[in-house]
């Protein structure tokens, strides 16, 4: 039986590890990616933007691993075709790959929006190994830098500039940062922490109009005409699914490759993970679920039962070393009430309960001491 992966993250790779367990089949495993590196932990590129660490520093198994788990791991080829009929892929180098079973799992690519300037040399996005090398070679040589998107990747990879030690504006649209995660307090209540704490600038419900330079980028203007000068200028703003190959194929497609919750596409012997797949209308773009995608795809893949059942985003983590927490229902309604219970200087901390006084969500901003307890209730 062949089994063909497309692409090489966390959903590619955690499908290869449960058909590999698999002992009483002839079992031929391919690997496929555009990627130059093996599988790493993507969560953490972020990190080499500060030099702390390398993309060598996050690799998860190595080229030695699949060689010795008998797997074929093909890098740095680029898919240029597929052929669902006759089972096959085609690559830029004219190569056909044979499938009995296939799992798309190729992932997403930066969304950068059409701004003028986003040819100019210094403008960047953070989407894998070659990106960051790229990007932290030219950080050594900058000293101001801009980070269109203020999400969690956005103010993650301008903590990691300042401890590089660059200047860093940081622009986001919405009026607070962190917009689908807090509040507009909680969001204050960062923004404030940050720029105390490790002098982050802001523009906040600011577009980008264009950025200008001579070859290389020399400063962002925004819709207000404001200008802010940078050497480097990072987008951080949302990601499109890879599904450009397929486009024009039966496959069923909105946002995603459409799947069941067997990873299934409309499309026998197919099955799509991670990034590229869109289930129950989600596309989650981060690191968990794309794994449980990608376990579920393999096990149904050598016959076993499985299914996914979808994910329920839960953020408990450091934002440039602040603590923020967002998990459960985040806003008021009908049958849902909010209540401030801690708001000081280091602290912003609002609880929402439902009809009958349950704890239901909670939005944490900085160290609340009674956070493991209010954790616990939400989660039971």
């Amino acid at each position: 039986m062949r089994y063909l992966i497309f692409g090489s993250g966390v959903a590619g790779i955690s499908a290869v590890k449960e058909i590999n367990r698999v002992k009483d089949q002839d079992i031929d495993i391919t690997v496929i990616s555009k990627e130059k590196d093996p599988f790493y932990y993507r969560p953490r590129l972020i990190e080499c933007l500060s030099g702390d660490i390398s993309v060598e520093d996050i690799i998860i198994n190595d080229r030695e691993w699949f060689e010795q788990n008998d797997i074929e791991l093909l890098l740095g080829k680029k898919v240029t075709d597929v052929d669902f009929n006759n089972k096959y892929l085609v690559t830029d180098d004219n190569e056909e790959f044979y499938y009995d079973k296939l799992l798309l799992a190729q992932g997403a690519s930066s969304f950068i929006p059409p701004i003028d300037g986003v040819d100019l040399g210094g403008v960047y996005a953070l989407r894998n190994g070659e990106d960051a090398r790229e990007i932290y070679e030219h950080i050594e040589s900058c000293k101001k830098a801009v980070v269109i998107g203020g999400g969690l990747l956005g103010l993650e990879s301008a903590y990691n500039m300042i401890k590089a030690g660059l200047e860093v504006t940081v622009v986001e649209r919405a009026d607070h940062l962190l917009q689908r995660q807090l509040d507009n307090a909680a969001g204050d209540k960062l923004k404030l922490i940050l720029e105390e704490k490790h002098g982050f600038n802001f523009y906040l419900d600011a577009g980008v109009e264009k950025i200008s330079g001579n070859k290389e980028v020399e400063e962002v203007e925004l819709a207000d005409g404001t200008k802010i000068p940078a050497d480097l200028v990072l987008f951080s703003t949302g990601i499109n699914p890879n599904t450009e190959i397929v486009e024009d194929k039966e496959l069923e497609i909105n946002r995603g490759i459409i799947v069941d919750n067997q990873m299934s596409t409309n499309i026998p012997d197919v099955y799509a993970a991670g990034d590229v797949a869109e289930y129950d209308g989600n596309i989650y773009g981060i690191w968990a679920p794309s794994m449980e995608e990608g376990r579920v795809a393999g096990k149904v893949m050598v016959g076993k039962d499985a299914e996914f059942t979808g994910f329920v985003p839960s953020h408990n983590l450091k934002v440039a070393d602040v603590n923020v927490v967002s998990i459960g229902v985040l806003s008021e309604s009908e049958d849902v009430d909010s209540r401030l219970d801690v708001d000081d200087e280091r602290t912003y901390c609002r609880i929402f309960e439902d009809d009958s006084g349950e704890l239901v969500g909670a939005i944490i901003v900085g160290d609340y001491e009674n956070e493991n307890d209010l954790l616990k209730e939400i989660k039971e």
